[in-house]
């Protein structure tokens, strides 16, 4: 693959979304990309930089050259290879299995065991995809991490979760400069980015470049990727398995809670859970936290003491926060409850520049049959699921505020049987 046929430009929408989707943090930049587009898709190789919150200080910048090899027709499972070295992934190693991810060993391939390891709850589409070629083409390489998504994988020299360090890697070797921590620069040069490029399409060319070992991998395993992962997960009994296990949302679920009448009664708790249960431990916390402060303020000055004005003032913010998050449950509460059920189709999913606990934001548009289009805001997980759904075009539905026509609640995305492959 010569880089030279590439060309610097912008990455067409589908793939943007796709290639944000690898990364959590919601400020996500990227740099001029270059972009080869052919007939599975578009090759990207583009410096990406975010900005990563540290516990201790204002946190730091993160800076790496990636290839995303976007391929629409080609549906995946999600998967990560990693090469197996150095304590980072042994610890790493560690935490997956007390997570609850099952153990995927590849007892007659003991090379690529030693060099790689495979992280994913679809253990079985993924042995599927992963035949003689797919293994030949991954052993030709060297240091390569490479993260399966959907429709696409991301692959880099070093991997992109956390700050990989504080040493730079550009150049591709072991010279670089130190950043000081406040920039955490892996970028690499060109003839770096050359080689990266080079050994991704070789690596990924076999999984991503044939439509047909996609498909091969999800008639493997019964039900979609989505409904194998969740289990091999609760089968698996681990912190993660025992979490799907509570809050797991089924079609069954929301159908009866479409056709009852309103206000609705018996919410599920999973779903109960979900659109207002975020609310209750802060709901908790601050009114006691506001009344205590204010106390003490009101107490301290009328003792004389000017100080009472900072504890009022805290405490007069902390139930201000407090009225904003009852506000937010009731509406919530008042959607599931007495929400009106509106037909549409999904039109639009849009990445916002906001997360809400570390997850970004995304605006959602539904076509809607009685109104003008709905925007919803919703979290990644259902932004990947309602992708999936345009992709398929089904008819969807939301619950629409009563008291106010613009405001609704996307409950589908939710829902383990609308995670199409």
């Amino acid at each position: 693959m010569n880089l030279d046929e590439f060309t610097e430009g912008e990455i067409r929408k589908e793939a943007l979304a796709e290639l944000q989707s690898h990364f959590d943090e919601a400020d996500v930049r990227f740099g001029t990309p270059r972009v080869l587009e052919h007939g599975l898709g578009s090759d990207i190789l583009v410096d990406v930089e975010w900005h990563e919150h540290d516990s201790d200080d204002a946190g730091h910048d993160v800076m790496h050259t990636v290839v995303f090899l976007h391929r629409p027709e080609t549906k995946l499972p999600e998967f990560e290879i990693r090469p197996d070295a150095g304590l980072g992934e042994k610890v790493l190693g560690m935490v997956v299995s007390i997570l609850g991810f099952p153990a995927m060993e590849f007892e007659d391939e003991p090379e690529f065991s030693d060099r790689y390891k495979v992280m994913t709850a679809n253990v079985d589409s993924v042995r599927a995809l992963l035949g003689r070629e797919a293994i030949d083409s991954l052993l030709s390489v060297d240091d390569l991490y490479l993260k399966f998504s959907g429709r696409g994988v991301l692959i880099s020299r070093r991997s992109v979760d956390g700050s990989s360090g504080s040493r730079s890697t550009i150049g591709g070797g072991d010279a670089g400069r130190r950043t000081m921590g406040r920039r955490h620069d892996h970028r690499l040069d060109e003839a770096a980015s050359r080689s990266l490029l080079e050994d991704a399409l070789v690596a990924a060319g076999p999984i991503v470049d044939d439509p047909e070992v996609g498909r091969r991998a999800a008639d493997a395993v019964d039900g979609t990727y989505a409904e194998e992962a969740v289990q091999n997960l609760t089968t698996q009994g681990g912190l993660i398995g025992r979490h799907i296990a509570r809050t797991l949302i089924t079609g069954e679920m929301l159908d009866q809670l479409r056709i009852a009448p309103t206000p609705r009664a018996n919410i599920p708790p999973q779903i109960a859970r979900k659109a207002w249960g975020g609310t209750t431990f802060p709901l908790a916390l601050a009114p006691v936290f506001g009344a205590v402060f204010a106390g003490i303020g009101v107490f301290t000055l009328v003792g004389g003491q000017i100080e009472g004005l900072a504890f009022l003032g805290v405490g007069l913010v902390a139930l201000v926060i407090s009225a904003f998050i009852l506000r937010h449950r009731i509406i919530r509460k008042r959607l599931v409850t007495s929400g009106v059920v509106v037909k549409g189709r999904l039109i639009g999913v849009d990445r916002t520049n906001t997360s809400v606990n570390d997850d970004p934001i995304h605006a959602i548009t539904i076509d809607t049959q009685d109104a003008e289009p709905m925007v919803v805001k919703v979290g990644s997980a259902p932004a990947r699921q309602a992708r999936r759904m345009m992709e398929a075009d089904p008819e969807t539905w939301i619950l629409r505020d009563p008291r106010k026509a613009s405001r609704g609640i996307w409950l589908a995305g939710w829902c383990l049987e609308n995670s199409l492959d």
